[in-house]
């Protein structure tokens, strides 16, 4: 049954909407050690990425883990360049500073769950994980996320928060992993 979630969360995750070109690019539902926040706990993360060419405003978008409450989350008055990434929290702490860090009123579930990003019209979904994000594996520092090979849902072994997901070309393998493909890399070294 884990097998067929994951292939189909594969199949369905990757439909994002042709009006809004952002996505959730990585995200992480069981953080342990990777990522801490500004109270120096450990939380749930999740990555936006915006591909496109221009900046986008991000007020009035959200974040859920429901489908049937698209709202969930409200981001505040920010703006997210073209090729840039933003880090929100998963914590249930529901803080919209946006000289801050962002925490979502919701954590995310370890067993997998909805996980979408919303338009300002609280209706056109950008981008989803649906019906569900396939489970994580707690203590591991596995993420789930784009690949920057193939566009498809991949776990990392190696997370990048508020980074791009691009391993070595040289290192680059893919695994099975219960239905997805895992990317072995290493992150870049900053020049």
């Amino acid at each position: 049954m884990v097998r067929g979630m994951a292939v189909a969360t594969l199949v369905v995750a990757m439909m994002a909407s042709a009006a809004g070109a952002q996505v959730i690019s990585e995200f992480m539902a069981v953080n342990h050690s990777t990522m801490m926040d500004e109270d120096s706990e450990f939380n749930d993360w999740i990555e936006i990425w915006n591909p496109g060419a221009a900046s986008v405003d991000l007020d009035g978008w959200y974040l859920t883990d429901d489908a049937a409450d698209r709202t969930k989350w409200q981001f505040p008055a920010i703006t997210l360049e073209s090729d840039a990434y933003r880090l929100v929290f998963a914590s249930r702490k529901d803080r919209t500073d946006p000289l801050g860090e962002l925490h979502t009123n919701f954590k995310l579930q370890a067993d997998g769950e909805y996980l979408a990003l919303v338009m300002p019209d609280g209706m056109t979904v950008a981008h989803a994980y649906s019906p569900a994000y396939p489970p994580q594996i707690p203590d591991t520092p596995y993420t789930y996320g784009l690949s920057p090979v193939s566009g498809a849902l991949v776990a990392f072994d190696i997370p990048t928060p508020g980074a791009a997901n691009i391993p070595e070309p040289a290192t680059l393998s893919l695994l099975a992993l219960g239905g997805l493909a895992l990317v072995r890399g290493r992150r870049r070294q900053a020049s």
